[in-house]
C-alpha cells in the first residue's frame, strides 16, 4: 500500500470525527506550547539578569560590609588602591528614601556616586534629558527612568526642572533638591535598580544622610584573570568583615537558579504534553473500537494487518503533528 494512500485514509478518518480530532489537537498545541513558552521566558531572564551583570565588566569587584559594626571609610579606599592589578575603587554611598513628587510620594534608593565616576561603574548609561549633577553641587539630582515616570502612573511623577523633596525613612533628615538630569531606561547593575534610583553626588549624600562611611566599594582590576588574586588579597586583609562578590559569581548564581527553574518548569509543562499523547491513544483506541466494522470490509477488500495498522497510525501522526506545529508557533 503506497504511502500517499495510507497518508489520504488517515485524512479520511480525522474529517469524520473532526470534533474528536480538534480537541486532541488542542491539547497538544496546549503541551507543547507550555514546554516551549516557559522554557524560553527562564532562558529570556537568566540571558537579562546576565547581560546586565556583564555591563559591570568581568573584572568587577562588589565589596560591601556584612555588619552595621563594619565601616568603609577613605582609608580603605586608599588601601585596597595601593593592591597589586587594582586599577580603580569607585565607592558609593546608599540609602532609601521618601521623595515627593506630583501629588504623591513614593520610596526609591537614593545613590551617591561621583559623577566622574559615574562612567565607571553605571557604563554605557544615556541621559535622555537634562545633565548629568556636578561634584560640587549639594542640591543637584538626576533620576532613574521609573522615578521620572513609574510604570503605574499616566503622568511623570517628577520632571528635569522640578525641585523636589527627598527625606529618610526615619525621617531624621530632609532635602529640598533640583532634578537637573533624567537617564534613559537602563536596568539593574553592580547590584543598583538603576531606574528606581536617584543618584547625586557622594559628598551630598554624605552630608544628607550624616555618615562619612560607604555602603560599598566597586573594584576594578586591570585584567579578568586577576580578579581571583584581588579577592584573595583583600579577604587576607578583611577576612570574613566583607561581602565579596564578582560580576563571575553572580552569573553563576543566577545561572544555577535560572537553570533548575527551567528543569522544574519544562518537566511540569512536559507532563501536560504527556497527557496530551494519551489523548492521542485514547481516541485511537476508541476509534478502532468504533471502527470495527469497517475494518473487517477493509480486510474483505484485501487489505493487510499492517496497512490497517499504518491508516490508524498515520491519523495519530497527523494529529501530532499539527498540533506540535501549531504549538511551536504559538510557544
Amino acid at each position: 500500500m503506497l504511502i500517499t494512500d495510507i497518508l489520504r485514509w488517515g485524512l479520511k478518518g480525522i474529517r469524520e470525527r473532526k470534533l474528536r480530532a480538534a480537541l486532541t489537537i488542542l491539547g497538544i498545541v496546549i503541551g507543547t506550547a507550555a514546554v516551549i513558552s516557559l522554557i524560553s521566558q527562564t532562558e529570556g531572564i537568566q540571558k537579562s539578569i546576565v547581560d546586565q551583570m556583564n555591563k559591570l565588566g568581568p573584572n568587577t569587584i562588589s565589596v560591601r560590609p556584612t555588619s552595621i559594626a563594619v565601616t568603609l571609610t577613605v582609608k580603605d579606599v586608599n588601601k585596597i588602591l595601593q593592591l597589586p592589578n587594582v586599577e580603580l575603587v569607585i565607592p558609593v554611598i546608599t540609602s532609601n528614601v521618601r521623595v515627593y513628587g506630583s501629588q504623591s510620594s513614593r520610596t526609591f534608593q537614593l545613590v551617591g556616586i561621583d559623577p566622574n565616576l559615574f562612567d565607571s561603574l553605571i557604563s554605557g548609561y544615556e541621559i535622555e534629558e537634562g545633565r548629568l549633577y556636578h561634584s560640587l553641587s549639594y542640591s543637584e539630582v538626576v533620576v532613574g527612568s521609573n522615578v521620572k515616570k513609574p510604570q503605574d502612573l499616566a503622568i511623570e511623577f517628577v520632571s528635569v526642572g522640578q525641585a523636589i523633596t527627598i527625606e529618610t525613612l526615619t525621617r531624621s533628615s530632609r532635602k529640598v533638591v533640583n532634578v537637573v538630569g533624567a537617564l534613559a531606561p537602563y536596568g539593574m547593575t553592580s547590584l543598583i535598580s538603576v531606574d528606581d534610583s536617584i543618584f547625586m553626588s557622594i559628598q551630598a549624600v554624605s552630608n544628607f544622610l550624616g555618615r562619612t562611611s560607604y555602603s560599598a566599594l566597586f573594584i576594578k582590576v586591570n585584567s579578568p584573570e586577576n580578579v581571583e588574586d584581588v579577592v584573595n588579597s583583600i579577604r587576607a586583609i578583611y577576612g570574613n568583615t566583607l561581602n565579596i562578590l564578582t560580576v563571575k559569581q553572580i552569573t553563576d548564581i543566577v545561572t544555577s537558579i535560572t537553570g533548575q527553574l527551567t528543569i522544574l518548569l519544562g518537566s511540569i509543562a512536559t507532563i501536560s504534553l504527556f497527557v496530551a499523547g494519551l489523548g492521542i491513544m485514547n481516541i485511537m483506541f476508541v476509534s478502532v473500537i468504533e471502527r470495527t466494522k469497517e475494518i473487517g470490509v477493509l480486510k474483505a477488500l484485501g487489505f493487510k494487518n499492517r496497512d490497517i495498522l499504518a491508516i490508524f497510525l498515520s491519523e495519530a501522526g497527523i494529529i501530532g503533528i499539527i498540533g506540535g506545529i501549531i504549538g511551536i508557533l504559538i510557544g
